[in-house]
């Protein structure tokens, strides 16, 4: 696998240091008898010594080759030895101190009898945010009860789908089916390179937990996966590696006497807290950067172009920024000679890549390397940023001071300064004139084309269009058969779609121009820009092929056996499409199979506080392998099961445009839309445990599919930012507040948990973080004393009475008496300063209006003087006098009954 070299050495080494936990686990003869063998030749059952033990027996498996073996076996027997401070174990040790951040290791074996198996399970990150630091300090006092009531994950393999990624209560606790699947996968796929071997690590190690001594010995609770400190463990190894051999360009340098000197006292109070008075050398030097990337113009690349064309090309679109963000994070990795362990997040436009220590002038020039290369392709529509803060060993710790969060949170505003002055170093070459006043324009974009011709058959019509746009269109098409076979291949040729001079008439990805650019460079007009020379199939950065996740089929019933089942080398791509014919269905026809009005819906969703989450919600605790292991779990939702769902429930309807980081943007069939909003709202508070502190803001835009689409996007951008600013509580003199956690349409901000739907299981836990004593009290104050309201009036359960009622009511008397009880209901209940003032006359008269109009109907309306009587009544109780909701759910859910009875020809 790879170089036979020390440096591949301790890359596996790494990656595979603590495998013995794993193993050691597992109670079946086969480890039984490798336990017998770690005895013998070892003296003991230690993880160290049992891992050694594994990668003697199946290191051929692991793709390990002969000349290293002997190499890897030994750090991972000695990455506990406090008697090697030097050389490669020296290193290994030092990484794994510093992944672990909080913890000495503590051997989880003191006999084989070892740890309850319902003590073994990975206890979910999200039943552990809070933003407010006294709930966090309750946090802290109330482990068991966390552990015990919590979400946890089953010890099965990565695969996309609730059962797999969701935690559970009671989960399924068998380390040795675990173990059974994990070495299936050994016997039966040929591990061969680095890649293949960390999503070895990543399928099978995702729910181990990394420590779960928390119980008999103390310490924090089992919250971060083995994955991830293995991923981070080798990350920080392979920068330590490169400044101490000096194979670098950086300006520290790491020698055995600084090992010595950090190794001699991990600097950690009894409470696990750094002390810097243990150890001042963990103060003394710089060792890392934190790098992150941006890429500004996102919005405006993926919206430039005509809402008729928009299905052939959006997706390629939104795709290629996806695919950007990780050729530039890796290309960074390849060109700093880390391995793919070291980017911590990419999606969403953004990555973040732990590099030993670099200079200022390396970071300017990897971002004019590829900024030119954006520049030669887009001119000024992408731009990517990049920017560095420097890290020293005791900023991985556990403290409250400057803890990795902290330098997380660092970067980004680092970075946010910098996009102030982005394309400086080209303010001459902006400034001239790049068009060339021809008049023949792409019809997608709307750019000049100054190339050669590319022809979109698009129905009976020839429309000429750029070569970039061409190539968006070809990526649309690639992305569509991919989602077809379920596999990526970029060695795999295709028939192009498009008719021009310059693409072959079979085509591979690296073959579309816009990709082409990239990798070979820029050599037209007197213009020739460097490419970044990216290599498919090198078995680090680039694989030819992936896999796709997909359904396993039962042979003999023919029914699904598993879903989004991943079979290594995979990608979790968010990739969903409507297929008609073998083509995407376009925005008419997703239109037409609408029920009632003829239209199509834009949907925006994304995470709120996210900033806050990262930075704030672990508190002293944040340490790397915490934030990977948040990281990666968001990735699996939105880019992961968010996709899995539309394609299991909504395949015919819905087109996926991005999905990925912590947002989502996503067009259909607008009743569908609709649906779909409230199901992953759902899904995902269920998904991070039902924590109140985690939500997700949306915005709904309901338009005709004639619609100019980058205008239709920034609409519902709009509505969703409404739902950010949506307030329903407000204490001035506690200093309180609750907003967001709203979705938004016809400019109506509705609150999910009382507005918008009931969620019993919301409810419940609610009720149990309560009990337990861990809900932070605003909550209590604010939605558990109006959960009878949510129960009986909320948007979901309105749509239910308003359908029955229009079939009796009418579609227009249906919106009018809508319309009146909401504009009454705003003038019977007033704010007067801190007061609330009842209008009870108005009241009366509101109710009177509704018998005396409704009579020949009053069944069917009767649940109106429900819904007034109740508001009321829940503005004038003392503890609600802060309440702020604008009875919103009774004019959407009018609004919405009326669009799907409507008949249009």
């Amino acid at each position: 696998m790879g170089n036979c070299d020390e440096y591949t050495a301790l890359k596996i080494g790494a990656l595979l240091h603590d495998i013995g936990k794993f193993v050691q686990r597992v109670d079946n003869q086969e480890i039984k008898s490798l336990k017998d063998k770690s005895k013998d030749k070892y003296g003991n059952i230690k993880h160290q010594s049992i891992g050694a033990v594994f990668i003697e027996e199946y290191y051929k498996n692991l793709g390990i080759s002969e000349e290293i073996k002997n190499l890897v076996i030994e750090l991972i027997k000695n990455h506990h030895n406090n008697n090697i401070k030097t050389d490669l174990v020296g290193i290994l040790r030092l990484a794994d101190w510093l992944s672990s951040a909080e913890r000495e290791e503590i051997e989880e074996f003191k006999s084989e009898a070892g740890s309850k198996k319902e003590d073994q399970r990975l206890l979910s990150i999200f039943e552990l945010i809070r933003l407010e630091e006294k709930d966090r300090d309750i946090i802290d006092k109330k482990l068991s009860e966390i552990y015990n009531n919590g979400g946890k994950y089953g010890l099965q393999p990565l695969a996309i789908n609730s059962h797999t990624i969701f935690p559970y209560k009671s989960p399924n606790p068998s380390y040795e089916q675990l173990y059974e699947a994990f070495k299936n996968e050994l016997t039966n796929n040929k591990i061969d390179n680095f890649k293949k071997l960390y999503q070895l690590v990543q399928k099978y190690f995702w729910c181990v937990p990394s420590a779960t001594n928390w119980k008999k010995y103390g310490g924090y609770l089992p919250d971060i996966s083995l994955y991830d400190h293995l991923k981070t463990t080798c990350a920080i190894a392979c920068c330590l590696y490169q400044i101490y051999k000096g194979n670098v360009e950086s300006d520290a340098v790491l020698t055995d006497e600084m090992l010595k000197e950090l190794l001699e006292r991990l600097p950690l109070d009894k409470n696990g807290l750094y002390d810097p008075k243990l150890n001042k050398s963990w103060e003394k030097y710089t060792l890392f950067s934190l790098i992150h990337g941006d890429i500004s113009g996102i919005q405006k690349f993926i919206f430039k172009i005509s809402s008729k064309h928009a299905a052939k090309s959006l997706k390629g679109r939104s795709f290629y920024l996806d695919f950007l963000t990780e050729i530039f994070a890796k290309w960074i990795c390849k060109e700093l000679n880390l391995p793919i362990t070291n980017i911590l997040f990419y999606g969403g436009g953004h990555f973040y890549i732990l590099s030993y220590k670099i200079t200022e002038e390396k970071i300017e020039e990897f971002e004019k390397r590829i900024n030119d290369l954006l520049y030669g392709m887009f001119n000024t529509d992408l731009y990517l940023t990049i920017a560095k803060v420097d890290i020293k060993p005791s900023e991985f710790l556990s403290q409250a001071t400057s803890n990795f969060s902290y330098k997380w949170k660092e970067v980004a505003d680092e970075t946010i300064t910098k996009k102030l002055k982005r394309f400086g170093y080209k303010i001459h070459e902006i400034f001239e004139v790049y068009n060339e006043g021809i008049a023949e324009k792409c019809k997608i974009c709307g750019r000049e084309i100054t190339d050669t011709e590319y022809y979109l058959p698009y129905q009976d019509e020839k429309i000429k269009i750029c070569k970039y746009c061409a190539s968006f269109v070809e990526l649309t098409n690639f992305l569509k058969e991919c989602q077809k076979s379920k596999e990526i291949d970029f060695s795999k040729f295709k028939k192009k779609s498009i008719k021009s001079i310059e693409i072959p008439d079979l085509i591979k990805i690296s073959d579309i121009p816009a990709i082409r650019s990239i990798i070979k460079g820029i050599n037209e007009k007197g213009r020739k820009i460097e490419g970044l020379g990216i290599t498919f199939g090198d078995g680090d950065y680039f694989l030819t092929k992936y896999n796709l996740p997909k359904n396993v089929i039962d042979k003999e019933d023919n029914k699904i056996k598993e879903e989004g089942a991943l079979e290594i080398p995979y990608k979790i791509w968010s990739i969903a499409f409507p297929i008609k014919d073998g083509e995407i269905i376009d925005f008419d026809e997703l239109a037409e199979k609408s029920t009632g009005t003829k239209k199509i819906a834009i949907l925006k969703m994304d995470v709120d506080n996210l900033g806050s989450i990262f930075t704030e919600g672990l508190g002293d605790r944040a340490s790397i392998s915490r934030l990977s292991t948040l990281s990666s779990m968001l990735t699996l939702f939105f880019t992961g099961y968010i996709p899995h769902l539309i394609n299991k429930k909504y395949s015919e309807n819905i087109y996926l445009v991005y999905s990925g980081g912590d947002d989502t943007l996503i067009v259909g069939s607008w009743n569908k839309i609709w649906e779909l909003a409230k199901e992953i709202r759902k899904e995902f508070k269920k998904f991070v445990c039902y924590n109140p502190e985690i939500t997700l803001s949306a915005g709904v835009m309901i338009i005709n599919p004639k619609f100019e689409f980058r205008k239709a996007v920034d609409m519902a951008e709009k509505e969703l930012e409404a739902g950010k600013h949506n307030v329903i509580y407000e204490n001035e003199d506690e200093k309180e507040k609750m907003d967001k956690n709203a979705i938004t349409i016809f400019e109506c901000p509705m609150n999910w948990d009382l507005e918008v739907f009931y969620d019993r299981d919301l409810w419940e836990k609610m009720k149990l973080l309560k009990d337990i004593g861990v809900l932070p009290e605003i909550y209590d104050k604010v939605l558990l004393s109006n959960e009878e309201i949510a129960l009986n009036f909320n948007e979901d359960n309105l749509e239910k009475e308003f359908d029955r009622a229009i079939k009796k009511v009418g579609r227009k008397r249906l919106l009018h008496i809508t319309q009146i009880v909401a504009d009454r209901l705003g003038k019977i209940v007033k704010k007067e300063g801190e007061n609330v003032v009842l209008n009870i006359p108005y009241y009366w008269r509101t109710l009177y209006y509704l018998r005396r109009n409704y009579s020949d109907s009053e069944e069917y309306v009767a649940f109106l003087k429900k819904y007034l009587k109740n508001k009321v009544l829940t503005f004038i109780k003392d503890d609600n006098k802060n309440l702020k909701i604008e009875f919103n759910d009774l004019k959407v859910s009018a609004k919405i009954v009326e669009l799907k009875n409507r008949q249009e020809r």
